[in-house]
């Protein structure tokens, strides 16, 4: 009989060992698992319009600390302005417009240009910063400004020369593209074309209420793991990240990464496996990392730095899709769980920038698709 009762004692002691070797805390080398995506089990993405806007057009769209957004969208013609809506819900146009941007260089009638940029600053003026290329003939136009909503006045920080200078472009600088983006504290200004790119760091507590500035160099080089980086892509795009540095978001070389304020790089996540088509980086209320997936082309990783995985895990969605990057999981809100007005084309809808709503949380986002200015938001879903 004590044979028996030791035959069936092995078995249990064994399943025991087991489950105490699994409890937390104790100390074993299996493998940690990558973090696993998750619908969101009580969030629904609600897609509020504000206005209506032309679709598949580079906009540009940042707010400014009372929640007044502002946009501007380049045309072909070259008469680009920026428009502002605020509480009363009713766009109007500013003065902020390439023919009054390009009187202040110089140029007389017939000049015409485009506003790459604008992003807004948190300091006691407000102002909104841009970037600004344009010709009146065969004469190149191009600035760094800044724009007073209260006095509604345009201010010309650095012209064609000293941005030519600064960038070490030359003639070269008409190719140049122009990214502008802040997180209130400090405005980033990043110019680049296929052979050479800058990036420029400006304080607007001490910007000079007129005159020209200096243009600091945010960093000389970017490095990732002693490799240098160069930053001339049109598939790179960049956007403010906690602790005063820049999230770098890398489509062809499948990769997300930060961008410390030396220059030193570090891999936030792999994008492999995720569409081609994802807006800028934002962070939410709780520092978690945020994108905003369309439904296109999957990245293949080709060109992904080898250590990038390790940052990753598999996401699966249904896209579109807000995707939430927790330390634990991957949350997120698919196209079923979407909600803006009837006839709204979510299957479509492509978000190219997340802009924090300081106000009233959230962010301000253009979607190409249909063209709407939007203020997106996650919201509790009482269905379920």
């Amino acid at each position: 009989m004590s044979r028996r009762l030791t035959i069936l004692a092995v078995p249990l002691l064994l399943l025991l060992a087991a489950a105490f070797a699994a409890l937390p805390g104790c100390d074993d080398e299996r493998p940690k698992p990558v973090p696993a995506t998750r619908p969101a089990a009580a969030l629904d993405l609600e897609l509020k319009p504000l206005t209506p806007l032309l679709p598949n057009r580079p906009t540009h769209v940042t707010v400014d600390r009372v929640g007044n957004v502002y946009w501007v969208q380049e045309t072909d013609r070259g008469d680009d302005a920026m428009f502002v809506i605020g509480e009363g819900g009713i766009p109007r146009a500013t003065q902020l417009a390439a023919p009054n941007i390009a009187a202040l260089l110089g140029a007389a009638d017939g000049a015409r240009g485009n506003i790459h940029g604008i992003a807004a600053a948190a300091d006691a003026g407000g102002d909104i910063y841009f970037y600004f290329v344009g010709v009146q003939g065969r004469r190149t136009l191009a600035c760094i400004g800044a724009f007073t909503p209260k006095t509604e006045k345009v201010r010309i920080l650095a012209d064609t020369d000293a941005v030519a200078a600064a960038t070490g472009m030359g003639r070269s600088l008409p190719l140049a593209r122009g990214s502008v983006v802040s997180d209130g504290k400090i405005v980033w200004m990043w110019l680049r074309h296929t052979d050479n790119w800058a990036v420029f760091r400006l304080d607007p507590a001490r910007v000079p209420a007129s005159g020209a500035v200096q243009l600091p160099r945010a960093f000389e080089n970017v490095r990732l793991e002693g490799r240098p980086i160069e930053l001339t892509s049109e598939e790179m795009e960049i956007s403010p990240a906690p602790g005063g540095a820049l999230f770098l978001i890398d489509i062809a070389g499948a990769r997300l990464a930060r961008i410390a304020p030396d220059g030193e790089a570090s891999i936030v996540r792999s994008l492999a496996g995720l569409p081609g088509v994802l807006s800028s980086p934002s962070v939410d209320a709780n520092n978690n990392l945020v994108l905003f997936a369309g439904n296109g082309d999957i990245i293949g990783g080709k060109g992904q730095d080898p250590n990038a995985a390790a940052a990753g895990g598999k996401v699966e969605s249904s896209y579109p899709a807000l995707l939430i990057f927790k330390p634990d999981q991957i949350v997120s809100i698919g196209r079923d769980h979407m909600h803006a007005y009837p006839g709204f084309p979510i299957f479509a809808t492509r978000l190219r920038q997340l802009v924090p709503h300081p106000s009233e949380g959230g962010w301000v986002s253009y979607d190409a698709g249909s063209g709407e200015l939007l203020h997106v938001r996650t919201v509790e879903n009482l269905w379920r």
